[in-house]
């Protein structure tokens, strides 16, 4: 389990608030954790060379 503290500006807190309602959730926790699924990360090393990461 992560746990990430993030600082909401109003519109941001707006918007997640909205998709709460809106997708019946009971906490803005749970409506950020859907709207997160919805983003694909791709994580790459930054100080490695692929060559020796993939060793």
């Amino acid at each position: 389990m992560t746990k990430i503290q993030i600082d909401l500006d109003k519109e941001e807190s707006k918007i997640v608030e909205i998709y709460k309602l809106v997708n019946d959730l009971k906490t803005k926790q749970e409506a950020i954790k859907k709207m997160v699924r919805y983003f694909k990360a791709d994580i790459k090393p930054k100080n490695l060379k692929e060559k020796e990461f993939f060793k």
